[in-house]
This record gives structure tokens, C-alpha cells and sequence, in this order.
């Protein structure tokens, strides 16, 4: 089952603007090696933007972001937890969840669209998974 990422409107225009920034030197600059650094960067953020999402297949949550894909089992998942940890993540929302799995206890920051029936679906795959969504 597919969940998209929740998308902050702030985040929206920063993003556009970063884009834009990265492909305006194909209009104003009549140098234009500038774009073998800005053009991967605007390609890459574009991707982000439109392929941001998470995947419950099986027994994974398959995370993606552009092209970086991570995969958790989520058997190993121990916690799952609201936060607006402002931390890097493959989010394009301040409104995550907090996933907190392995034996090393590490940590994965998502935001997907409909949080409730993304956690119930989690839960559905493996109950023992400790929920805290107030």
C-alpha cells in the first residue's frame, strides 16, 4: 500500500524556489557551466518533491525519497510517535511520525498524508508496535 508524503505549503515554495534558482542561470548567464553543478540539484530536488512517499509491502516499510530508498523490516518496528522533529528526513512535512525500530533503537522521520490509517495499516502487519498519535 502506497502513502505519499504530506507536503507543507512553506516547504512548497521553498522548494520551487531552490528549482528555479538551479535552472535560472539557463536564462540569465551566457556562461552556462554553472549548470553542470545547479541542473543535477534542480533534477534532484524536482524528484524529491514528486517521488517522496512510503510504501507498506509485506513485511517491509519500503521508505522513498528521489532516488534513495530505504527499507525497514517492520517487524523490527518498536515505536511509532507524532513529533515535528525539524531534523533531515525523507519528509516534506514538519507533521512526521517518529519511527523507532531495530535493536539499536534507530530512528526514521515519515510524513505521510493520512497519518491514522498509515500507523492502523502498520499495526494491522505487526501489533506489538507501541503508538502515541495524541
Amino acid at each position: 500500500m502506497y502513502f505519499p508524503s504530506s507536503k507543507d505549503w512553506w516547504l512548497s515554495i521553498l522548494y520551487w524556489l531552490l528549482i528555479g534558482g538551479c535552472v535560472s542561470s539557463l536564462f540569465i548567464e551566457e556562461d552556462h557551466k554553472v549548470l553542470i553543478f545547479t541542473l543535477p540539484l534542480a533534477v534532484w530536488l524536482a524528484w524529491s518533491w514528486f517521488a517522496t512517499g512510503y510504501y507498506l509491502c509485506d513485511d517491509w516499510l519500503i521508505i522513498k525519497n528521489g532516488p534513495i530508498k530505504k527499507k525497514i523490516f517492520i517487524k523490527e518496528i518498536r515505536k511509532v510517535t507524532k513529533t515535528k522533529n525539524p531534523l533531515a528526513a525523507p519528509a516534506l512535512s514538519i507533521n512526521r511520525l517518529e519511527i523507532i525500530y531495530g535493536a539499536d533503537f534507530e530512528l526514521a522521520l515519515i510524513s505521510p498524508k493520512d497519518q491514522e490509517q498509515f500507523v492502523s495499516v502498520l499495526k494491522s502487519i505487526h501489533p506489538p508496535i507501541e503508538t502515541a498519535l495524541d
